[in-house]
């Protein structure tokens, strides 16, 4: 589609248009006022006959000796070539023309004030609609839009582009509120269940057998809250932006050490851990990043974390540091393309496999940390099962 003038263009050619007419008017109309106010304004001028008498104005009272009071005007060659009616007329002229060219100048510029008002209101109306319009929506309208329509100028490009934050913002306030649902059906499903091993299993008279597992289902229940408090924590930390917080950080020392804290874990569920990080240059560190110390190390933790947790006995993971970034690898159930977007929302768990102890916040809490360091998160599924997760970071 052909891109129409933007506003500018077509308010220069306006007043463009308007301030040629109204010069050529002014012009034409004062040129031709002055003419006719000139032609009124000169008298007939006397002429010289050959003989040197002097012909007298039409005006003029000729001389008859018989008439008392007339007397004879003696012929003047200076004024009779016409000088100082000339310098006169001139001088007439000059008056006349400032005058009309000061109302031809006041009249060019009301006309040209009123054609700038009715312009400037013509092009700066769809303003108007888009101030109501975005003074109008709130919290619970967020899904009217402007929609202005008109030429591609930069009016309905600027609605457009506030149209665009609009859907923005709609969605961020639905994520919103589904989190907050999801988190208190998270929390109260622990909560519900330490209440029914205070009131069940702790009867009165309890035996110590009883008393040993409430205590150890109230301690189970109560480190998967910590955790899941502890996971909305740092999803809200992430959330909130970096801040000028990062720092320089060595991704392969952090890796290491994840990996080596995780060696545990991934013996108990009898998978093979394993960490590949390229060599550091002499002086210097192996794979450098600006980051923000905490969130970078718990993005790497909950993916190798994640990794172990939704994996198979005699599986494996796989973590790599290297130029392009970081990329975790791990065995598992099969995972359909489909459903790997729904793994990075909220309290989204594995469809199998899995001990159910994590609190779905793992996957958002890595792409809510890639996001706020503005890296790229990639989440693919191997056709022999499990996750390839890549994260490209920026260097230094």
């Amino acid at each position: 589609m052909t891109r129409s003038l933007s506003i500018r263009v077509r308010t220069a050619l306006a007043f463009a248009g308007a301030s040629m007419v109204l010069t050529a008017a002014v012009l034409v109309f004062v040129n031709l006022a002055s003419q006719q106010s000139f032609a009124r304004s000169v008298p007939e001028l006397p002429v010289g006959p050959p003989d040197g008498t002097v012909t007298p104005h039409a005006t003029a009272t000729p001389f008859d000796p018989a008439t008392p009071g007339t007397t004879a005007t003696p012929f003047d060659p200076g004024e009779q070539e016409g000088e100082p009616a000339t310098l006169r007329i001139a001088a007439d002229v000059a008056v006349l023309q400032w005058q009309w060219s000061a109302v031809g100048i006041v009249a060019a510029g009301v006309l040209a004030g009123g054609v700038g008002w009715l312009v400037s209101r013509r092009m700066l109306g769809p303003i108007d609609r888009i101030t109501e319009t975005t003074t109008r929506i709130s919290a619970s309208n967020l899904h009217e839009r402007i929609d202005l329509d008109g030429p591609d100028d930069e009016l309905r490009r600027l609605s457009r582009t506030i149209d665009a934050l609009l859907d923005r913002l709609d969605t961020a306030f639905e994520s919103q509120r589904r989190f907050v649902a999801q988190a208190s059906h998270e929390l109260r499903t622990p909560l519900a269940v330490q209440r029914a091993a205070l009131q069940i299993g702790l009867p009165d008279g309890a035996s110590p057998a009883e008393v040993v597992a409430a205590r150890e289902e109230l301690l189970e229940q109560n480190r998967r809250t910590e955790h899941l408090v502890e996971s909305l924590l740092v999803l809200a930390e992430a959330d909130r932006g970096l801040d000028d917080r990062t720092t320089d950080l060595d991704l392969a020392t952090i890796a290491d050490d994840v990996t080596h804290g995780a060696l545990a874990a991934a013996r108990r569920a009898d998978v093979t851990l394993a960490c590949r990080t390229g060599t550091a240059p002499p002086g210097g560190p192996a794979h450098p990043v600006r980051g923000e110390p905490t969130l970078v190390r718990q993005l790497l933790a909950n993916l190798v974390d994640n990794a172990i947790e939704y994996n198979e006995p005699g599986g494996f993971v796989a973590v790599l540091v290297d130029a392009d970034g970081l990329t975790v690898e791990n065995s598992g159930p099969v995972v359909a393309p489909e459903d790997v977007a729904g793994l990075l929302e909220p309290f989204r768990r594995g469809g199998t496999g899995g001990t159910h102890r994590h609190s779905g916040l793992g996957l958002s809490i890595v792409a809510a940390v890639a996001r706020a360091h503005g890296w790229a998160l990639t989440v693919v599924p191997r056709a022999d099962g499990g996750l390839r997760v890549h994260v490209g970071v920026s260097s230094v």
